[in-house]
């Protein structure tokens, strides 16, 4: 795939290709793909706010963050982190195929290495972690560093 503009990364002043190359350097992920190459990032514009905030396709190894007016930089990272979890993970076998205890226990894990929020939502919708992150945000960022686009 052609190399994109880099305004193409920013969303909510978020340059996420950035910030993926730091999360990809999690201890979480040590070990798995991630650490060895970068999955491929795609950006889709919507209108309005969609469904699906994102998604990940393990098989082929590409993720996808959704731009919609009104999105926040909380609601960006958690997104991008969240889908390389997916990738990281993977599909589990049983009921809980992609959100299971796996899937929980990763995304904690990687909350907590790459933002300091140690909370553990019991639901691993979009807006869980957003929230927090927001909040630590408008504290002044003095609890965190956001990756914004240069």
């Amino acid at each position: 795939m052609p190399r994109r503009h880099p305004s193409y990364y920013r969303v909510a002043g978020i340059d996420l290709e950035r910030e993926m190359q730091r999360l990809r350097a999690l201890e979480v992920f040590a070990g798995g793909s991630l650490a060895d190459s970068a999955p491929e990032l795609r950006v889709r514009r919507a209108s309005r706010r969609p469904n699906r905030l994102g998604f990940a396709v393990p098989g082929d190894y590409r993720l996808s963050v959704t731009d919609y007016p009104g999105i926040r930089p909380g609601d960006v990272l958690e997104t991008l982190l969240h889908e390389l979890v997916h990738l990281h993970v993977g599909r589990s076998p049983g009921a809980h195929a992609w959100h299971g205890p796996e899937f929980k226990r990763a995304l904690a894990r990687a909350m907590a290495e790459a933002y300091g929020i140690t909370a553990r939502p019991r639901s691993t919708l979009h807006g869980t972690y957003a929230a927090e992150l927001e909040r630590r945000r408008l504290l002044g960022g003095a609890q965190l560093e956001l990756p914004l686009a240069s």
